[in-house]
């Protein structure tokens, strides 16, 4: 193997595992590219500097295109704030006019419910009159019914005392006819006798 391959599976084994998210180190990178320990070591180390000077020698951007970036990132801004502006103006107008239908209906519903009360109310005041007046014609059916007690308990009391009236007439009435038919009895005895 060269040493040019060897090196070149090293540096490709470490790209690789970087790429995967993970670190490459002496161990993982000897077991990936299938190489001894002093190589992984001598040529890892080679590999890291290569990163790290790679980051150093960037070379400053011009002013003029720092410029431009800053102009272009200006007007991306003002562009992107305006169609937020634009897009929550929007939402905006459409939530007010949902809150307006919503008012609406909140302010139908609290009339039915006021009308639903008004009507309950007055059924319930009509219920109550209905009521009272049901409970004034019983209380004069009652009252009615007391006096027809009162009066045919009255009338069987004056049948009774009628009853026991014509009971005393009828024995005053035979008393009397039989005192007549003794007196009339005596009267032919008198007569005879004279």
């Amino acid at each position: 193997m060269t040493e040019a391959s060897t090196e070149a599976r090293i540096n490709t084994a470490a790209d690789d595992i970087e790429r995967e998210g993970g670190k490459p180190t002496v161990a993982s990178v000897r077991e990936r590219a299938g190489v001894n320990n002093a190589d992984a070591t001598r040529y890892l180390r080679g590999w890291r500097e290569g990163r790290a000077s790679s980051g150093a020698t960037i070379a400053a951007l011009p002013a003029a295109l720092v410029e431009q970036s800053q102009r272009v990132a200006g007007l991306m801004w003002t562009e992107a704030s305006s169609l937020a502006s634009a897009s929550h103006a929007a939402v905006e107008r459409e939530w007010r006019a949902q809150a307006a239908t919503f008012e609406v209906e909140i302010a139908e519903l609290v009339e039915n419910l006021d009308e639903a009360d008004r009507s309950a109310s007055a059924t319930a005041e009509a219920h109550t009159s209905e009521r009272a007046a049901h409970d004034a014609e019983l209380l004069l059916a009652r009252t009615d019914e007391a006096r027809a007690k009162a009066e045919l308990q009255a009338a069987e009391q004056a049948k009774v005392e009628l009853e026991k009236e014509f009971a005393e007439e009828r024995a005053t009435s035979q008393t009397l006819r039989e005192t007549l038919a003794a007196l009339i009895a005596r009267i032919p005895a008198a007569e005879a006798g004279k």
